[in-house]
Parts: structure tokens; C-alpha cells; sequence
């Protein structure tokens, strides 16, 4: 009888831990659904709603944080990720029920994403620099409320992980977390959502700054770059009323995307123009303008004239100021950009002017973005041997069968060897005249 009594106690605990478990799941399901219908309205709760309370859900568990706490981030795709032809926008407003965090607050991010790729939330804890990870199961989307709340975790998230990433760990453990980017712990979003997260604690960072963040989906020393160029614009080359900036991006790297959303200098706006350099005509530049950024103009639309400025960047006292010349591994260049935040205020140590100019007309800002021009040609940084393209040493000319040696370089464009057209015409005999009214070259018998 005695092992009788001891089986049936045991089954009995058994039942009530499993009884016990499933009544606070139904607890917690039903505190959920009541966080989400507060916010939202009952009756107005979807699926999707519950899909990004339950993720903020087994963060709060996780990470231990209670809702409205100011030391939590919350990142997300929702809205970005389109998932079996469904929007997912709502699950943003299912993290806000629960955790509190908020767009307002500067605690919850929707991280720019392309469409087709995964849902995923993220939170971050400031104090312990804990981040838990969860991308959602395709398999979810479309399921009722109900089900989302019933289903396993495990079901619901096809990946949930918790690491440490306080950037001190970070660049101590080059070869550990190179690892964990190759297995992709994050689902892929290790260094994005890392280095969002860490620039989000800097003392420095602003709200603008973070949407920049957003868009750019990762921090690097090339979009804080473009956010010290927009502080030095403010100082050195502030807008007044009526007037816009004109930017051209030659070279192009990731401050562009900054200058975009903080500036609304957007390509499809005409107030950005791209271009890139040939390594010929980077190796052309001028010693001191190694470093160019781009031309910036402040243009006044009422009398179509601009000042403008040729800035440069200089990463390598970036590097020298963080520390991270000689450093290697996955997190360096968030080790500089966190650096770079210390001087959102003297954005000089960085960035300088490398020239001034001025733009009379509105003739002359088209021809400095017109395809094929170099800006910076057109306004003296650099000299017309690097316009174009590589010099073509070692070739012979030869007109009438006679050698030609000609005051100007030869240059190559797109394998075709470029030649003086004066020096040709007045080899062949011909009269060259400039009319520099007009703009016109005339060629003419002697």
C-alpha cells in the first residue's frame, strides 16, 4: 500500500505542475490580450497584434524588465517584412501594448528592411547589455488570435536568442563572435542590430541620428560621417529662410544616407545627385583632398544662386581618436562610430572645407550635376587630367605620318584613347577660335 500511496502522490504532483503551467499560460495569454485591447480597443485584436505582444512578452520574461521601462529598446521589421502577401505593421503596436516602448519614447525602432526578408523583433536592456532575438515562423502569419496564443513559443519563433553584447565583450571576443555571425544568431542581423543598439545608449545620440539609423539599418563610421557633415553644415554653412541644400555625392558612401533622411535631400527630390570616382581619378585628387566627401550647396531658389562648400572627411583621425588603427575583428568600426559620437558638437576634428565656390546661375548648378562631369574638376579641387579617366602613357599619334607630341595628356575613356581636338585640328592646319560668350569653339581653314 505504501508504494501505491507513493505513485499516486507523484502522478498527482505531476498533474498539478502540468495543471499549474497551463493555468499561467492561459493567465498570461489573457493579460496579453487585455494589454493589446486596451491599446488598440477590444474586439479590434488581431493576429498580428498578438504575434508582436507575445515576442515583447518573452523579452519582459527574459530580460526581466517591467512595461514602461526607459532602459529597454525595442527594434523590429514589422512593417518593412511583407510575409505571404500580408503587411505585418500591426505587430508594432502589439510590442508597444505590452513593453510600453514607443516611437515618441525613442525606445522602439522599425528598422528599414528589404520586403521579402524575415519578421523579427529584438529587444535590448541597457543596464545587464542583454538582446534577446526572435523571428517570427512564416507557418504563424495568417493563424487566428486564438492560436497565436495557444502555440508553443517554439512554434511561434523559429529563432529565440539572448547574448551579451556590451561592445567591451564584443572586440575582447573577436573569434567568438565571429562565430556567432557565421551561424547567424541573430538570424543574419548580428551587426545591425548590435551597433543600433549600442549607438542607442550613447549619451550623444539624438533622435535624428537614430532616424538615420532606421533607414540605414546599421551603424558604421560611414553614416556617423554624414551626421558630423550635417553639424558642420550647421555651423558653417546654415540655411535661411527660402533657402534648400543641393548636395552632389562624388564620392558616394553611407553618409549619403544620413544626408537624405535628416536633410530630405533625396535623389527623387533632384537634391541629390551621385557620383563615383575611378580609382585613376582618385589617385589624381590632391593629397589634402584624399578625404573628399562631396560638394554641399546652399542653394536660394528665389535669385538661383548658391554658396557652396567641397567637404572632406578624415577617417583616419576617426581611427586614431577610437583607438582602432590597428585593431581587427567583426565590431571595430562600431568601436570608431561610438567614438565618433563624442564629437557631435565639434564636428571640425573630422570634417573640414576643402574648397569654397560660389554658383551664379541655375545654368551652372545643372552643369555641375549633369552626367558625365566632374564636379570637382568644375570647381578647381582637382585638374582636367583626372576629369576623366586613366592617362594613356606610351601611345604615338601620328598625322599626315608625322609624330604628334601635344601640350595635353592623353586620356582613356571607356577603351577609347581621348586626344586634344585644338591640337589635332591645328596639326591638320586648321584655325581654332574660342568664343567664351557663347561657349563656342570654331574650327576654321587658315
Amino acid at each position: 500500500m505504501k508504494g501505491v500511496c507513493v505513485v499516486r502522490v507523484r502522478c498527482f504532483f505531476t498533474v498539478l505542475v502540468a495543471l499549474l503551467f497551463v493555468l499561467s499560460g492561459i493567465v498570461w495569454a489573457q493579460d496579453t490580450v487585455q494589454d493589446v485591447e486596451n491599446f488598440i480597443g477590444k474586439n479590434k485584436v488581431t493576429a498580428q497584434h498578438l504575434l508582436g505582444a507575445r515576442a515583447a512578452a518573452v523579452a519582459m520574461d527574459e530580460l526581466s524588465f517591467d512595461r514602461g521601462d526607459e532602459n529597454v529598446l525595442s527594434m523590429t521589421s514589422a512593417g518593412y517584412a511583407i510575409v505571404k502577401g500580408q503587411t505585418t505593421e500591426k505587430c508594432v503596436d502589439g510590442i508597444t501594448a505590452v513593453t510600453g516602448c514607443t516611437t515618441g519614447g525613442g525606445n522602439l525602432l522599425v528598422i528599414h528592411r528589404s520586403k521579402e526578408l524575415p519578421l523579427w523583433f529584438a529587444f535590448y536592456k541597457k543596464d545587464t547589455k542583454e538582446m534577446i532575438y526572435l523571428q517570427a515562423n512564416d507557418t504563424v502569419i495568417g493563424k487566428s488570435p486564438a492560436e497565436i496564443n495557444t502555440l508553443p513559443v517554439e512554434s511561434v519563433f523559429s529563432i529565440i536568442a539572448k547574448e551579451n553584447i556590451d561592445i567591451n565583450s564584443l572586440l575582447g571576443e573577436p573569434e567568438k563572435w565571429n562565430e556567432k555571425i557565421s551561424k547567424k544568431v541573430f538570424g543574419g542581423n548580428e551587426s545591425s542590430l548590435i551597433g543600433i543598439a549600442n549607438i542607442w545608449s550613447h549619451t550623444n545620440t539624438t533622435y535624428d541620428y537614430l532616424q538615420a539609423a532606421k533607414f540605414h539599418n546599421h551603424i558604421c563610421p560611414g553614416v556617423t560621417s554624414g551626421y558630423l557633415i550635417i553639424k558642420y553644415l550647421d555651423k558653417y554653412l546654415p540655411l535661411k529662410p527660402g533657402q534648400s541644400y543641393k548636395i552632389i555625392a562624388c564620392p558616394a558612401w553611407c553618409k549619403d544616407d544620413a544626408l537624405q533622411v535628416i536633410l530630405d535631400t533625396t535623389v527623387g527630390k533632384k537634391a541629390m545627385y551621385v557620383m563615383e570616382l575611378t580609382e585613376a581619378q582618385k589617385s589624381m585628387l590632391p593629397d589634402e583632398a584624399k578625404g573628399v566627401a562631396g560638394l554641399f550647396i546652399r542653394w536660394d531658389g528665389k535669385s538661383e544662386t548658391g554658396d557652396g562648400l567641397v567637404l572632406g572627411f578624415d577617417f583616419d583621425k576617426a581611427g586614431e581618436l577610437a583607438g582602432t588603427t590597428n585593431l581587427s575583428g567583426p565590431f571595430v568600426k562600431l568601436k570608431t562610430a561610438l567614438t565618433m559620437m563624442d564629437y557631435v558638437n565639434h564636428p571640425e576634428t573630422m570634417v573640414s572645407t576643402l574648397k569654397q565656390f560660389k554658383v551664379t546661375s541655375a545654368g551652372e548648378l545643372t552643369a555641375l550635376q549633369s552626367a558625365g562631369v566632374n564636379p570637382l574638376v568644375k570647381v578647381g579641387l582637382m585638374n582636367d587630367t583626372g576629369a576623366a579617366a586613366a592617362a594613356a602613357p606610351g601611345i604615338t599619334v601620328k598625322i599626315d605620318g608625322k609624330v604628334q607630341n601635344f601640350s595635353q595628356p592623353l586620356v582613356i575613356i571607356n577603351d577609347r584613347t581621348m586626344v586634344s581636338l585644338r591640337a589635332v585640328a591645328e596639326a591638320l592646319g586648321f584655325k581654332v577660335d574660342w568664343d567664351g560668350t557663347s561657349r563656342t569653339v570654331f574650327i576654321s581653314t587658315k
